[in-house]
C-alpha cells in the first residue's frame, strides 16, 4: 500500500480547494477531492432539522475513509479533508446538542475502528483564515444553505478548528510533518512571491518533485 502524500485541513471558505488544486498544477499531485456518496440528501436534511447530523456524519465518516484507502493505494495523490477533519464536525454537533450521548459513542467506536487502518500522510498542511473573511466568502459565492447556516454557526465551528494542530498530533498519537498556512490575504493566489515562497516550503517535503511553472490563463 502506498501513502497519502498531503492532507489539507481547514473549515469551509478558509482557501483549501484553492491550495489543493495549487499543489496538483505546480507539483503534480493527484487530487482525491472533498466529496461524498449522499443519495438521502442528508446535508440538505440537516440544514433544515439538525436531528439528521448523526446519520449525515456517519455518511460522511465512511465515504472519508474510502477515500482515504483509495488514495493510500499510491504515493501521489493529495487530500482536501479527511477522516480527522470530519471528527472536529462530529464532536462539535455533539457539544450543540444535535448528537444523544449514545449516539455520539456510536460515532466514536466506529471512527477509533476505521482510525487503525488510516496510514499518517507525509505531509499536513492546515489552512488558517480570519473569521471575517471566512464569512465575506461565504456570502461572496453564495451558496444559500451555507449563508442560512448563519454567522453563529460558522463561529463555533471556526473555533472547534483552532486547536486541530495539537488533535490531530493526538490522533495519531506522534510527531507529523506539517506546515501551518495563513491565507486571509485575498491576493495570496496572484502574489508569486508568496505563492513561490509557499511552494518552497511544500517542496522541502517532496525533493524529488520539481516545482511546475505556473499554467498562463
Amino acid at each position: 500500500m502506498g501513502q497519502i502524500q498531503i492532507i489539507v485541513e481547514g473549515m469551509t471558505a478558509s482557501g483549501k480547494s484553492t491550495i489543493v488544486n495549487l499543489l496538483s498544477e505546480r507539483l503534480g499531485f493527484k487530487i482525491m477531492p472533498e466529496e461524498f456518496r449522499d443519495p438521502l440528501d442528508l446535508l440538505n436534511r440537516f440544514h433544515h432539522d439538525h436531528k439528521w447530523a448523526f446519520p449525515m456524519q456517519l455518511n460522511f465518516l465512511v465515504t472519508r475513509f474510502a477515500q482515504y484507502l483509495c488514495a493510500s493505494e499510491e504515493d501521489n495523490y493529495i487530500l482536501d479533508r479527511s477522516v480527522f477533519g470530519d471528527k472536529v464536525y462530529a464532536m462539535l454537533y455533539y457539544r450543540n446538542g444535535y448528537f444523544k450521548d449514545s449516539q455520539l459513542g456510536c460515532y466514536l467506536t466506529l471512527y477509533d475502528s476505521l482510525l487503525r487502518y488510516v496510514r499518517k500522510p507525509k505531509l499536513f498542511i492546515i489552512v488558517r483564515c480570519s473569521f471575517d473573511e471566512i464569512m465575506r466568502r461565504i456570502h461572496d459565492r453564495g451558496r444559500q444553505d451555507e449563508i442560512d447556516a448563519g454567522v453563529e454557526y460558522w463561529k463555533s465551528l471556526y473555533d472547534a478548528y483552532m486547536p486541530f494542530l495539537d488533535f490531530v498530533k493526538s490522533e495519531l498519537q506522534g510527531d507529523i510533518d506539517f506546515i501551518e498556512l495563513e491565507l486571509s490575504d485575498p491576493k495570496f493566489i496572484s502574489t508569486p512571491s508568496m505563492v513561490n515562497d509557499f511552494l518552497g516550503k511544500v517542496n522541502e517535503f517532496f525533493p524529488d518533485r520539481k516545482i511546475l511553472p505556473a499554467h498562463e490563463n
